[in-house]
Formats: C-alpha cells, structure tokens, sequence
C-alpha cells in the first residue's frame, strides 16, 4: 500500500525506517491524541481525545453516536481568586444535567495544568454514578493534556 509518506512499491523500501518514521511523525505532529476501547460496567466503551494548540476535544461514546456536544473553558475569577467556569451545550440534550457535570470535571482538571478549552462529545447509556467514576478515571489515567 502507499503512503503519501512513504512509497512502500519502491525495492529499496524499508518496514523497519517505515515505523521509524511513523514513530518520528507521531511523536512531533502537533496534535496528540489517544482513543480507548473499555468495558464498563458491562457497557463498551469509547473514548478519543485529541489535544490541540488551544482545545481538548473528547469524545466519550457507548453506543458508536456524537450525540451531545459541549464546550467549556476556564477563565479567571472577577472578585475571588478562584477561576469560573463555563458549560455551554452547542448541540444535543442540554437537559441531562450529567453531562454538564463531566464538562465540568474535565474541564477543573484540564484547568490544573493548562490554559485549553474543552470541546466534549458525550453519549453514553450507563449514567450511573459508578459508570462516572470509571470514565472519569480512565480519561485521567490517559490525558494527553
């Protein structure tokens, strides 16, 4: 198969420079991302995050759909010392409170360590608090911001 990269056709043709390079491509490229497959609470599970110059994209997703999408960002407080958040739901079910909620958890801990905002694709089956707990430390165990 070619690659705009690399024409794997021509004899001189190397596997081993081939994932060397693939290694040199991914660890330089300017956006970073990771995507897990789990099983949680018997319910597959799939999350992808990308971590861009200025945003977290996440999407979180049990049944293979971008149902809720949700922006938020961190600013600094006006009269406390303590940063104020925003949670804006673009598209989808701005009623489920639970998904203004990992927005709001994603976004504390992107806040921690960086200055990005948070795009979220949210769709998942399981809102149990367990269910919660479980993304959310799977998410954590594998950020990329």
């Amino acid at each position: 198969m070619n690659s705009l990269l690399i024409d794997s056709s021509n004899p001189s043709f190397d596997a081993m420079n081939s994932e060397n390079l693939k290694i040199s491509i991914e660890k330089n490229h300017p956006v970073k991302s990771k995507v897990l497959s789990k099983k949680i609470n018997n319910v597959d599970t799939d999350i992808a995050m990308s971590s861009f110059a200025d945003a977290i994209f996440i999407t979180i997703s049990q049944n293979q759909k971008f149902n809720t999408w949700i922006r938020a960002s961190k600013s600094d407080g006006i009269l406390l010392d303590e940063p104020s958040y925003q949670i804006d739901t673009l598209l989808g079910n701005n009623q489920d409170v639970i998904f203004g909620i990992y927005a709001r958890q994603l976004i504390e801990n992107i806040g921690e360590t960086s200055n990005k905002s948070l795009m979220l694709s949210i769709s998942v089956t399981d809102k149990s608090k367990n269910t919660f707990k479980q993304i959310l430390a799977t998410i954590y165990d594998n950020k990329i911001w």
